[in-house]
């Protein structure tokens, strides 16, 4: 028993002589960055996404999860035969999509115009381009949306919802749909005990 003892010692002894011995007073010099600029809990030197907001679902590199938006709106915005002109009443439809567009800042949109049957081509096709830009400067104008991120095309009576000749079809035919596109980055928020509903 004492021998084994002594070759347990011995051999601890060997054993620690490998280990290198660190000072502790001198100052160790930090290579990677372990800082957390954004608060998002990833530190700077695995960082790939900076500036991600607070409270953001994550993956380890930093990065929120990227929300694809493809979606068109039917407005319901309907035109007096041969008119451009926007009822105020349906002012409240367009700022639906100006909501929209302010909670989802990557959001672009592209007003569509259309027109009924009546007339000729080629005055249809104006009319409904007028009515797309109608549509269009009211969610700049009005509602603080960037043109940049507002697009207007018309497409005359090529795209009808009711191909039938009746004034019920005509009025239907002579509307505007609002095709919004784009990314969000920040939309997936981590739910959290601090976590407050909206109310």
């Amino acid at each position: 028993m004492k021998y084994l003892i002594l070759i347990i010692t011995s051999l601890l002894t060997v054993g620690c002589m490998n280990i290198d011995t660190v000072d502790l007073r001198q100052k160790t010099e930090q290579i990677n960055d372990l800082n957390d600029k954004d608060r998002d809990g990833v530190i700077e030197a695995r960082e790939k996404c900076a500036d991600t907001y607070v409270g953001s679902n994550i993956d380890n590199y930093g990065c929120s999860s990227v929300k694809r938006i493809d979606d068109s709106i039917e407005l319901n915005v309907n035109f007096s035969n041969d008119s451009s002109i926007i009822n105020s009443r349906d002012y409240v439809k367009i700022e639906e999509v100006a909501v929209f567009m302010k909670k989802f800042g990557g959001s672009h949109v592209t007003i569509e115009g259309h027109s009924s049957r009546q007339g000729g081509r080629e005055y249809n096709q104006r009319l409904s381009e007028k009515r797309a830009i109608a549509v269009a400067r009211l969610l700049t104008s009005r509602f603080d949306i960037p043109q940049f991120r507002v697009s207007a095309v018309g497409f005359g009576f090529d795209k009808p919802i009711d191909d039938s000749n009746t004034s019920e079809a005509h009025a239907l035919n002579r509307r505007i749909v609002a095709t919004l596109s784009g990314t969000e980055q920040s939309t997936a928020m981590k739910w959290t005990i601090y976590t407050v509903d909206d109310e």
